[in-house]
């Protein structure tokens, strides 16, 4: 009885894998590529497992099938993209890369920062960039943005103690819409009266949060107790500066600042004669006025002390770096170094592990449990630069004793990076910088 059943189930077995080939084969024939398809079907697995022998044997995988082009693998070495540079008449340069990808990135950048009010004018640069992209002779302030939205475009305005910029991003077929946009805001600005009695407004309300920064109100006070001179000018508009501000002052400013000789257009992602094409007959008629000597700042070093009602304490501690962007050598160290020593909180608020490897992590943060943050800063201009460290901790480890061991702290760590450097220990920095 145990044979009869046994057979019974064999044979079962046989017609199932019968009709399992049969399905198998079909579908084989249906979805493989041609240089399989037409060769007789090999059985499967199923037939495999029971012993059958593929009636043709199929190419291994690591063969070209025929009829199949292989693509040519990318070479080792990428020309990187040519920077192109062209002068107009009237001094004004155009400088353009042409970059892969969809989108183009244009930018208007001015050689005019807070380095160049008066006291008649402290305030200007910070207004500015709060008015870019208002109301124009062509546009209203509704329209631009509408525009901007209708191209997918980005549009944003940045101040600093040397230089104004707008920029622009949009896919590269709306480049000259873009272009013709940035022209628009910088050369035929309106400054409406309400408009910048709004902006004004939003600068009372931002100068009173920027109080509740110990960050910003730290980067202020360096450059004032750091610099005699231009650069020592503040930044971020003096509550008491803005009544003598109003559209006549801005248009005082731009006209005697925003000159051909002093302003660039740069673009990334797009050719370099279209570019050319859009931009020369919006900018050619801008005044040649020759250039004369930016203001002069000199390093004198410092001190600056405020009080606050704040639980904690911010210390920063700021070197010169002579002779800024200019000074290449000097400048890419002063990045090298800020990398090498690198910083952070003592809670990563970027995930497990963020920052918690770099020297000042190490060698500081995990050895005091009251340093809140402990981090490297630059802020390199032309022809100088400021380089330091900056600190927050508890009120109570911040005594005078502890003052002055935190300052220790900072030179040491200083110290122990040159004689890293002497050593060759830049690798890892070259590395994290690529």
């Amino acid at each position: 009885m145990l044979r009869i059943s046994y057979s019974r189930r064999l044979r079962l077995l046989k017609v199932g894998a019968d009709s399992k080939r049969h399905i198998s084969s079909s579908i084989v024939q249906r979805q493989a590529v041609p240089a399989v398809a037409t060769q007789p079907p090999s059985g499967g697995f199923l037939s495999w497992l029971l012993g059958d022998k593929p009636a043709v044997k199929v190419p291994p995988l690591h063969e070209p099938l025929e009829g199949v082009k292989v693509p040519s693998p990318l070479p080792d070495f990428v020309k990187p993209a040519e920077t192109k540079l062209s002068v107009l008449p009237n001094g004004l340069k155009v400088a353009s890369e042409n970059t892969m990808g969809p989108t183009a990135t244009i930018g208007i950048y001015v050689n005019s920062g807070s380095m160049y009010e008066n006291p008649l004018n402290f305030g200007v640069t910070h207004l500015l960039e709060k008015m870019a992209f208002k109301s124009t002779l062509n546009r209203s302030h509704l329209r631009l943005v509408r525009e901007v939205e209708a191209i997918g475009g980005n549009i944003t305005a940045s101040a600093s103690r040397e230089q104004m910029s707008y920029t622009g991003d949009a896919i590269k077929t709306h480049m000259p819409e873009m272009v013709e946009l940035l022209v628009d805001s910088v050369r035929n600005p309106v400054f409406h009266a309400w408009e910048v009695k709004e902006q004004l407004a939003a600068i009372k309300v931002e100068s009173a949060e920027a109080s509740k920064n110990p960050q910003t109100l730290l980067l202020e006070a360096l450059h004032s107790a750091g610099y005699a001179g231009a650069l020592g000018q503040p930044l971020l508009a003096p509550e008491s500066a803005l009544v003598r501000l109003n559209p006549d002052v801005l248009h005082e400013f731009i006209a005697e600042n925003y000159t051909a000789p002093r302003m660039v257009l740069a673009a990334s992602g797009v050719d370099h004669n279209e570019l050319l094409s859009v931009a020369e007959p919006l900018l050619a008629d801008l005044p040649a006025v020759p250039l004369t000597q930016p203001p002069v700042s000199e390093y004198v070093g410092g001190d600056w002390r405020g009080q606050a009602d704040t639980p904690r304490t911010h210390v920063a501690v700021a070197f010169e770096v002579p002779g800024g962007w200019r000074n290449e050598k000097d400048a890419i160290t002063a990045t090298v170094l800020q990398t090498l020593l690198g910083g952070g909180g003592s809670f990563s608020a970027g995930g497990p592990g963020k920052g918690m490897y770099s020297r000042l992590y190490l060698r500081v943060l995990n050895h005091y449990g009251d340093v809140e943050s402990f981090t490297a800063f630059s802020a390199v201009y032309n022809d100088t630069g400021l380089f330091g460290i900056h600190a927050t901790s508890v009120c109570a480890f911040c005594n005078d004793l502890h003052y002055a061991h935190g300052i220790y702290l900072k030179l040491e760590q200083i110290r122990i990076l040159f004689l890293s450097l002497i050593f060759n220990f830049t690798y890892n920095a070259d590395y994290s910088l690529r």
